[in-house]
């Protein structure tokens, strides 16, 4: 009887919170300790109190306090929607309160990677990512890391888009076998550089010839994808189309 008034005195400080809020944080605070946490945080205070108090018991309000000081009131918010995972740093707080949901599960499905490359790159990062496929992104870029061109990757996908994406989904293998990421691709493309323009200039002849017969030698396999890269980087996905019908057109 006694806790059945208690529960109603209760109720006007805990905003008309469900029964069992109340009940979670009556049987670990005082009347004084819950009004003080209401006055100073709200009811999504109450609320997320009563999320830490169950796994953290009393410590549970030295947690809420240790969470408002570091994220202030976004770090309890996206404690009641999240959970405690977006708040382990600053920077997975940053990643889930600019993207939210999506930032979410980034962090939840890869929660080392997503956090390593969205400190390297950014929001082009995250936007190629929920583009193209985390999964894919991921990859694309834990396999150039190896190599060192994982930032060359990004750099193609977020300047060239869709297009980048899809040579990158059709050429990745070749490209890791052949010169892209295997070899230093920034010495070959320098070495190469006279040599693209100059193909570009004639029409793409030498382009054209270098990639379609770059299983003549293994020094030709280098260099037609290394020139095939700088056509790419400098000019885009449209002029190797251009260049390739009118090499049919002849």
């Amino acid at each position: 009887m006694k806790r059945l008034i208690l529960l109603l005195i209760l109720s006007s400080y805990l905003f008309a919170f469900e029964g069992q809020i109340a009940k979670i944080l009556i049987k670990t605070f005082t009347k004084t300790t819950i009004t003080q946490v209401s006055k100073k945080y709200g009811s999504k205070g109450i609320e997320a109190l009563a999320t830490l108090t169950k796994r953290y018991g009393k410590n549970g309000l030295s947690k809420l306090n240790e969470i408002n000081k570091k994220f202030g009131q976004k770090g309890i918010d996206i404690l009641i929607k999240y959970g405690e995972l977006p708040l382990k740093n600053q920077s997975t707080f940053k990643l889930v309160n600019q993207y939210g949901s999506k930032g979410f599960y980034l962090l939840k499905r890869y929660p080392n990677k997503s956090i390593e490359y969205y400190n390297k790159f950014g929001n082009k990062f995250v936007t190629n990512a929920d583009k193209y496929g985390n999964k894919r992104v991921i990859k694309y870029l834990d396999d150039a890391k190896k190599y060192n061109q994982d930032t060359k990757v990004m750099t193609f996908l977020d300047k060239f888009g869709d297009k980048a994406n899809s040579f990158l989904d059709k050429h990745w293998g070749k490209l890791l076998t052949s010169g892209f990421v295997l070899l230093n691709a920034d010495s070959l493309i320098a070495s190469t550089q006279n040599i693209a323009e100059s193909a570009i200039n004639k029409g793409g002849d030498v382009v054209t010839d270098s990639v379609s017969n770059i299983s003549n030698s293994q020094v030709g396999l280098f260099m037609g994808i290394a020139i095939l890269l700088f056509v790419f980087f400098k000019f885009g996905i449209d002029k190797l189309i251009a260049i390739r019908e009118k090499k049919k057109n002849v």
